[in-house]
């Protein structure tokens, strides 16, 4: 189970099942761990925005989010089932 991805699931889950991008980006550090090089500026972001992103569209593909609006993604019955949320 990749943990970054039940991370970003558990996070718009509990912000009523919608976020921005920037409320994951905010509240990621709470649940993974992240080491110096997740903090490093990477074409003008923190690197872990890239990474969180790369996850975000992954879950994309398996149906687990929708999107919204560009930034704004909710949680889909499929997400909630793998994180164990009705």
């Amino acid at each position: 189970m990749n943990k970054w991805e039940v991370a970003i699931l558990k996070i718009i889950a509990a912000n009523d099942g919608t976020a921005s991008l920037k409320h994951v980006y905010v509240e990621l550090p709470s649940h993974v761990d992240f080491t110096d090089k997740h903090y490093e500026i990477k074409y003008k972001v923190p690197a872990y925005h890239h990474q969180t992103r790369a996850h975000v569209d992954d879950l994309l593909d398996k149906g687990e989010l929708y999107r919204n609006k560009r930034g704004v993604y909710s949680i889909t019955l499929k997400g909630r089932s793998r994180i164990g949320v009705k």
